[in-house]
């Protein structure tokens, strides 16, 4: 009993910067290519590798996000929900709530830097029997609904966001997650500004009245 206060106190913090006003967006992403730099061990499970050694694997799939800004367009609070095929081709998901950073803003292009956990679900790779040899790098769990899964809980997860501006409220963005020596992944989509503080550089003449030309005469 006494763990739930302070489980609730964590819940209330989390949730905390999106019950504030500010700036949101909502991002949709294609999640294709999966990047094992040395290769991979377990290659010959991998259907959609690109190479013997699977370094390039295709990916099916797509993430969903929501982001609210907490301090001007420097600091922001991300949810991210992922549903995708892994390398073996079987179904996989990830959930990410994470702190975005502001690195490199120039006219229309800007460089966020996510940090934060995720979690980590995918069909577990048992089903392939012998050929699969575990390296305990995924937690084994016998779900009623979902059968056989592996899990893992990353405790600080990266993400490099790079953004193009399209127009005034839709924006280009690719992400890159550095999942290195293991894998690199890389999304690509569109992020659409649900409320943003737009911040107009255009020049605008104002004519005087003619109550100010008169004053103006007096004088």
């Amino acid at each position: 009993m006494g763990r739930l206060p302070s489980i609730r106190l964590a819940l209330v913090l989390a949730l905390l910067p999106f019950a504030l006003r500010g700036q949101e967006t909502v991002t949709l992403k294609y999640f294709g290519m999966t990047i094992h730099p040395f290769g991979d061990r377990t290659a010959k499970l991998q259907p959609y590798k690109l190479d013997d050694k699977a370094r390039f694997v295709l990916n099916f799939g797509g993430f969903a996000g929501y982001e609210r800004y907490i301090h001007k367009e420097l600091f922001a609070v991300k949810i991210i929900q992922g549903v995708f095929t892994d390398c073996a081709g079987g179904l996989s998901g990830v959930t990410h709530v994470g702190l975005r950073v502001l690195l490199i803003e120039h006219k229309k292009h800007r460089l966020m830097c996510g940090i934060g956990p995720a979690f980590m679900y995918r069909d577990s790779w048992r089903r392939f029997g012998d050929q699969y040899e575990p390296s305990g790098f995924f937690n084994d769990y016998h779900s009623r609904a979902l059968g056989d899964i592996q899990w893992k809980l990353f405790p600080a997860g990266f993400e490099f966001e790079y953004d193009a501006q399209l127009c005034e409220k839709l924006d280009l963005s690719v992400s890159f997650t550095p999942g290195l020596p293991l894998a690199c992944t890389f999304a690509v989509g569109v992020k659409y500004w649900l409320n943003k503080d737009f911040i107009s550089n255009e020049v605008k003449l104002v004519r005087p009245s003619r109550k100010e030309k008169k004053r103006a005469g007096r004088k």
